[in-house]
Formats: C-alpha cells, sequence, structure tokens
C-alpha cells in the first residue's frame, strides 16, 4: 500500500498485482508402438517317396566336367532324385562342402517295414569328407566283363567301374551311359591340392 497528498487530504492508495499465471506443463504423450507379428514362412515338406518294390535307379548320364570356378570348390557329380511319379536328372555342379567333414551321398532306396523308402541326395558327415589333410590311396579298381550295350534309340557308351570318395572308399559300379559328347575321354577320379587341402575329383568324363 502507498500514501498520496491530493489537495491537502491524504489518501491511502492501494495497488492489487495481478498474481502471475503459471502455465500447466503440456505432457506429450510417446506414440503407442504396435509390433507387426512375424509370420514364419511355411515349412517346405518334400513328399516322402515309398514305392512297395524296388525301382532300379537309372543309369547315370555322360556329362562333361567344367572348369572349377575357384580353388575351394568341389565337384558334385550329376544324379538321379526320385519324385513320386518320376526320376529327375540333376546336372553335377561345383558346390563348396557345408562343413569341413562333410561328404557328398547320392540318392538311394531305404527298405523300411517292407516297403521302399526314397532317400535324397544330400550331404553328410564323416571321419573325414571330401576334403582331406592329405591324399587317401585309393584301392585297386575291380576286374569287370563289359557286357554287350543295350538296345537303345539313342547311342550308348560303357562308362568303367570306378572308386569314389565319400568319406571313405565306395566302389561304382560299370554302367551304359548315353553319349551326349560322344568325343570324350573317360578320367578316373584323382585327389587334387587346394588352398584348404587335397579335394577329391570324382571320375567324370573330358573332351
Amino acid at each position: 500500500m502507498s500514501v498520496a497528498a491530493i489537495g491537502g487530504d491524504t489518501i491511502a492508495q492501494v495497488v492489487v498485482e495481478t498474481p502471475a499465471v503459471v502455465e500447466a506443463p503440456v505432457v506429450v504423450e510417446a506414440p503407442t508402438v504396435v509390433e507387426t507379428p512375424v509370420v514364419a514362412a511355411p515349412a517346405v515338406i518334400e513328399p516322402v517317396v515309398v514305392s512297395p518294390t524296388y525301382i532300379p535307379v537309372p543309369a547315370p548320364q555322360q556329362e562333361v566336367i567344367t572348369p572349377a570356378p575357384s580353388t575351394g570348390g568341389v565337384w558334385v557329380a550329376g544324379h538321379w532324385d526320385r519324385t513320386p511319379d518320376q526320376w529327375v536328372w540333376n546336372q553335377g555342379a561345383w558346390v563348396e562342402p557345408p562343413f569341413s567333414n562333410a561328404y557328398w551321398t547320392p540318392g538311394y532306396w531305404q527298405h523300411q517295414n517292407g516297403q521302399y523308402v526314397w532317400e535324397d541326395a544330400h550331404w553328410a558327415a564323416a571321419n573325414q569328407g571330401v576334403v582331406v589333410a592329405k591324399p587317401v590311396a585309393v584301392p585297386e579298381a575291380y576286374e569287370e566283363v563289359v557286357p554287350a550295350a543295350p538296345a537303345a534309340s539313342t547311342a550308348m557308351t560303357w562308362q568303367p567301374g570306378h572308386w569314389e570318395w565319400r568319406g571313405t572308399w565306395v566302389w561304382i559300379p560299370g554302367a551304359y551311359v548315353a553319349t551326349a559328347v560322344p568325343a570324350t575321354t573317360w578320367v578316373n577320379g584323382a585327389w587334387v591340392e587346394g588352398v584348404d587341402g587335397w579335394h577329391w575329383m570324382p571320375g567324370h568324363w573330358q573332351e
């Protein structure tokens, strides 16, 4: 309060202060994050191929090996796979083994509960895979009697029996194969040195 003199009279002057306005804090709400559920892709289930009787695997097709794209790959020879209705030929290719002691095994029939179940070609594990620290001696080849060529609409050539390395030695009997490339020579399998060890180069046709 203040006092002022006006015309000899004393008048008390009351000053009323306006109270300060306190603004309420603005609350900013965090946006609600709605996570999109992850839907797993359905697993692809290969049909199980079952036969009441044994169906012979066709003779391999003649194929010429291609140049190696790198020193780390190994050659996987062409092989037959079985579907519920027919045989399907898979061309040979250069691939990288999935692990150090991996070896490749073609498809085959398993006898289970009085019927035959087809086991697809796959990589398997062994004490030693297709890549080894040092070459393993190749066993002596078996002597084979070459039979007469079968009657066929296409030219056939004899592919001799030979040893293949699949973590251990496996004998592949000789068979007639369709002549896809006539001017070729059969070359037995051999060990080839690579950057990570010795790779087994399977028997193949070579121009």
